[in-house]
């Protein structure tokens, strides 16, 4: 198993209140896993990503990688094992538009040891299709469906061995979803790099082996 999250809760401050957002969740994440993440607008879908990315530290719960306890104490060290086994693909792209493609998707590299791995850069561009806009600016010229590409091909650099997808389709059309969808699904088929998604879309789903359920800080599993 490659990451295992056991009995993580959540919560945050409204004012007086306290709302929980997570509540003794467990879930395991294994190498060829594309998993699907579902559930209402402010179900804690997002919460949960980032927790399972270790963006964000539970406020109970331990969390494994290869069976080792993070620990959040050391930044330094957490960000060097995030940078190294996570790959993040956000709804908004998050890519640096004064650089150009491929710039941006040697990114991962450059943090993680300096280097500009050009040959690898383009080897991921070419695995989503983009390859022929490497040297443009990730401006309006380029769609949100081929953006988007750029981010999964930026999330894969350094061979990350979980893919964390959050709501990558939401501002797509349904031509450009399903692109991004096959996408990662060829990825994942080919590299067994495990996928987290969390989605409200029911078309992900078909190309998922697992399907979560997330309502009431609670996760249930379907087949998919």
């Amino acid at each position: 198993m490659i990451l295992r999250c056991e009995n993580i809760s959540k919560s945050f401050k409204s004012g007086t209140k306290t709302i929980d957002i997570l509540k003794n969740l467990s879930i395991g994440i294994n190498a060829g896993d594309m998993i699907a993440i579902m559930g209402v607008s402010g179900s804690g879908k997002s919460t949960l990503l980032h927790i399972l990315g270790l963006l964000s530290e539970p406020d109970y719960g331990d969390i494994y990688l290869f069976d080792n306890r993070i620990d959040y104490k050391d930044s330094k060290k957490l960000s060097k094992i995030r940078n190294e086994n996570i790959g993040f693909v956000f709804q908004f792209y998050s890519l640096m538009s004064e650089l150009n493609v491929v710039e941006n998707v040697m990114l991962p590299s450059i943090i993680k040891n300096g280097q500009f791995n050009r040959s690898s850069a383009e080897k991921y561009l070419e695995s989503v299709g983009i390859e022929r806009y490497m040297f443009e600016k990730p401006t309006f010229q380029l769609s949100g469906g081929e953006l988007q590409r750029v981010a999964l091909a930026r999330a894969l650099m350094n061979s990350p061995k979980i893919v964390i997808a959050d709501e990558p389709t939401a501002n797509l059309d349904k031509t450009s979803s399903i692109d991004i969808v096959k996408a990662m699904y060829n990825i994942n088929e080919t590299s067994g790099q495990a996928f987290v998604v969390a989605t409200h879309s029911e078309d992900i789903t078909r190309y998922c082996n697992r399907v979560l359920f997330l309502s009431e800080g609670v996760l249930s599993e379907k087949n998919s």
